[in-house]
């Protein structure tokens, strides 16, 4: 898991129920509301790798973003975001 604009690099573990969660342990500063999908402040660009969602968000964005506080790394692929 690669954060570009913070220049850091984490592991993904599954202790973490979203990318949100994992980048707030690396004290990453990020935007979000509601967790769930909903509101869409956490859309982040995903600049590489791809996400799966739980819950499914209402409207899916599209393959170059993510909502990362539903979203995890979808198996064990790198994921790089644009925070």
């Amino acid at each position: 898991m690669r954060f570009a604009r913070s220049g850091l690099t984490a592991a993904w573990s599954d202790r973490y129920g979203s990318l949100l969660e994992l980048a707030e342990a690396c004290d990453v500063p990020v935007r979000w509301s509601c967790r769930t999908g909903v509101c869409r402040t956490c859309e982040t660009a995903l600049l590489d790798g791809h996400v799966s969602y739980s819950p499914d968000s209402v409207e899916e964005p599209p393959s170059s973003t993510a909502l990362i506080c539903c979203s995890k790394p979808e198996q064990e692929q790198e994921i790089t975001l644009d925070l």
